[in-house]
Formats: structure tokens, sequence, C-alpha cells
């Protein structure tokens, strides 16, 4: 199958889809600067099923996506090889064409004063319980406090040496490129805001947003950046990706569906979609499926 003769108007409804993704989640990093990356990326998944029903187009397809989470706290203090898996499943009248697979390993924009809402072991033992402890509910401590998102802000939960960028690497060297990183950052950069807020920002088409790079382009900002122990800097990041600092909506409409990125699979890739997707042990937290049936010829 020629992936580029994709009817227009398939690869066109998946970019709204995708665009509209960016908005919300770069919408909560603006309002909600202290925001959890797990909690990004639920958003992300939820802001998809609002579009999962079958989508009947004027070329005659018919695109449905399908989304399964198990989320990430099962991978609480774990590796994980990716947050969100893309399948493409490509079918004429119900027959097999094409699929093929793209992952995303998910990392935040931290701000200068380093304050996001992270898990720990502790509040994870808590569970819900947390919520009756007085200074997690305490409005009162969230006041006056700053966020700035500078050039120089990091991805902290990136760092160097660790087991993930290891085992992405030697996912590579196995199965080639077909990981890459969604990196949430705020509308723009530099950005500031105070909490408590006075108003609610709403976001479309952001300057920055949800990015997406090649993992290559993680370890070279972080052989760029002087303390990679602190995680690699946006400004660090982009420098590493040159033009390949992608849109959310373009790496997944123009490259994946495209096949310009990810990797097709078949019934002798049995053993890597078992190993990625169908066991519930599997080092992924959520999959969307995006399905493509297409008219006749």
């Amino acid at each position: 199958m020629d992936w580029n003769t994709l009817p227009d108007d398939v690869i066109e409804w998946v970019r709204l889809i995708m665009r509209a993704c960016n908005d919300d989640v770069t919408e909560r990093v603006v309002n909600q600067p202290n925001i959890r990356e797990p909690s990004l990326d639920d958003a992300f998944i939820n802001k998809v099923s609002q579009f999962a029903a079958p989508k009947a187009l004027p070329s005659g397809a018919v695109v449905m996506l399908e989304i399964h989470n198990i989320g990430g706290l099962r991978q609480f203090d774990k590796w994980e090889l990716a947050d969100i898996a893309f399948v493409v499943h490509v079918s004429m009248f119900g027959k097999l064409l094409d699929q093929k697979i793209g992952l995303l390993q998910s990392k935040r924009l931290y701000p200068e004063n380093c304050d996001v809402d992270d898990d720990d072991p502790v509040s994870f033992r808590l569970g819900l319980n947390g919520l009756i402890e007085p200074r997690s509910g305490n409005a009162l401590s969230k006041l006056q406090r700053k966020y700035e998102f500078l050039e120089d802000s990091r991805y902290q939960a990136i760092r160097n040496p660790d087991k993930q960028l290891q085992r992405i690497k030697h996912f590579h060297e196995q199965f080639k490129e077909a990981i890459f990183y969604l990196l949430y950052n705020p509308s723009e950069v530099p950005f500031q805001t105070s909490l408590p807020a006075s108003t609610y920002q709403s976001v479309s088409f952001p300057p920055v947003g949800a990015r997406v790079v090649r993992s290559s382009a993680i370890d070279d900002a972080l052989t760029a950046d002087a303390d990679d122990t602190k995680g690699p800097s946006i400004s660090s990041v982009k420098k590493a990706s040159g033009t390949e600092y992608w849109r959310l909506e373009h790496w997944v409409a123009d490259l994946l569906m495209r096949c310009k990125v990810g990797r097709r699979y078949t019934q002798e890739d049995t053993d890597l979609i078992d190993r990625l997707i169908r066991r519930r042990s599997g080092p992924i937290g959520a999959a969307i499926r995006v399905n493509i049936d297409l008219p006749e010829g």
C-alpha cells in the first residue's frame, strides 16, 4: 500500500483531532502551570475520545478511533517505554491493507520555580486519603506563586543517566526508530503567569504548545547542556531538533499517517506488538488506534 494515497480528507480529519488535543493540553499548562504530566496524558486521551465515533468523509472513507487506556500509575516508580501508542490500521471493506505504529514518550516543561505536583512514594501510598490531608487542600498555600517558563527552562523528568533513555535506545536497535518524545509546553516561551489566577486563558493554535521530537534530539540536547542531570532545556531541544521540531498534529497527520515516521508491522512482528500493546503488563500507558476503511479503488 502507498500511504501517500490516503484521501486528503482522512488526513485533515485526524489533523483536526490532534490540533484540538494540542490546544487542550496546552491550555491546561497555561492555566495550571504545576499540573502533573500524567494528568496531561489523561487529558490528551480524553480529548481524543470526543472524536472516537465513526466519521464518514466525502471521499467515501470511514475513520474510527479506538482508545485503550490502562493509565500510568501501574508503572509508578518503574521505567516505561512510552506513554501513548498510535496504531494506524488501513483496510478496504474490512480487508487489511497495511498497519503501522508510532510511540510517544511524554514529558512536560518545568517552570523556573520547579513547582510541579509530581507524584511521590508517600502520596502514591496515601491514594484518595491524600485529599483529606490539610496541606494538600489549602488554597492559601498557593497564594502569590509566580511561574516563569524561559528558553533555559528544562524537562526535568528526563535525566542522564536514566534507565528509560537506555531502554528506548535498545528498542530502536532492535526494531528501528518508532519512539518519539511528546513535549508539553505552554503556549509560548517565554511565558509568565501567577497563581491564584484572576482569569482563565483560552488557547488556540499555540506558537509552541505540544511538540514532538526524535529521541536522538533529546540525547543531543542532554549532551549540549552543561548540567544534563537537570534535564535538557527547551532551547537545547529546539536547536538539536532543527526543522524536526514538529507540532503534535503535524507529526500524527503528515508524518505518521503518510508513513514518514513510525514502523509498519505485519504478522511477523507479533512478538513486538505483544510486548508493547496486548499485554497489560506492557510498558505503555495508553493506545490510540486509528481505523481507516477506504472505499473501493
